[in-house]
């Protein structure tokens, strides 16, 4: 199983030609993913546009109509503070956001994330990091 980080939510929202072509690849995947904590990033960054913001929002949702959106939950949580804390000990901390995403689609079977930000996905035990 498969899920899309905020990148290539963003990417699709810009009509990306990669993420598009991406998309078309996903299609054939039974389900994929994404999570709150990628909505909560896509939302916010659309809310620091200046223009269309509804119209981006719109068609956000349309997009997330798409995929299944995995909540943070208390087994997620804590799975994204273990990865915090060991990649903390290692040296190779990533983002808040990117440990939430990991712990969260991590405790629901999935082991792969698409991103244009493979860098810090690599870091995460069992997490395979896809480009696009």
């Amino acid at each position: 199983m498969k899920a899309v980080d905020t990148t290539f939510i963003i990417d699709l929202l810009r009509n990306d030609k990669a993420a598009l072509i991406k998309s078309i690849e996903l299609d054939k995947e039974p389900i994929t993913f994404t999570t709150e904590a990628n909505v909560y990033e896509t939302v916010s960054g659309i809310g620091q546009k200046r223009d269309h913001k509804e119209k981006a929002l719109h068609e956000l949702e349309i997009l997330l109509s798409r995929l299944t959106v995995l909540p943070l939950d208390h087994k997620a949580a804590i799975k994204a503070g273990q990865i915090s804390a060991s990649l903390m000990q290692q040296g190779k901390m990533i983002d808040d956001i990117d440990c939430l995403t990991a712990g969260i689609i991590l405790t629901n079977g999935c082991n792969t994330i698409i991103s244009r930000n493979t860098k810090h996905f690599e870091r995460v035990e069992g997490l395979k990091a896809e480009k696009y």
